[in-house]
């Protein structure tokens, strides 16, 4: 398979989770060609980082143990979980492992999950009725 000229990745110095364009890589000594750092640049601010190689990175999360769907917690929307849980997704079908917990702009609560076949996933956590409701409630024209 192909290496992507792009990948998904956090810039560090736009705070963003954004498109970074492969520049070039980098060699070990003794390992000329087997580059083990690669150099990408935001395609939003411009600026470029030396990150590790992003094949290396799925290996080591091919290397996690299996997911047993016995021990797994059923997903739903009003629970909250915390990093390093086990959830099983019944829309998806798919077990996975939190990975990371974020809070949206409108205060809303969510979860990175990385599932074993459909890969990382974003979905919301401690989600009440009341809430919903707020969010999809049509606002008034002209207060």
């Amino acid at each position: 398979m192909a290496k992507s000229k792009y990948i998904m990745h956090d810039c560090a110095y736009c705070h963003k989770q954004t498109k970074m364009e492969l520049v070039g890589g980098m060699t070990v000594e003794g390992h000329e060609n087997d580059p083990q750092k690669m150099w990408y640049r935001c395609t939003r601010c411009k600026h470029s980082a030396l990150l590790s190689d992003v094949s290396t990175a799925k290996e080591k999360r091919s290397s996690l143990p299996a997911i047993d769907r016995a021990s797994c917690v059923e997903y739903a929307a009003e629970k909250i979980y915390t990093i390093g849980q086990e959830i099983y997704h019944a829309g998806l079908d798919d077990v996975g492992r939190v990975i990371r917990k974020d809070k949206t702009s409108g205060g809303i609560h969510s979860i990175i999950v990385s599932f074993v076949n459909a890969g990382e996933r974003k979905l919301l956590e401690n989600m009440h009725l009341s809430q919903l409701e707020d969010q999809t409630a049509p606002r008034a024209a002209g207060l």
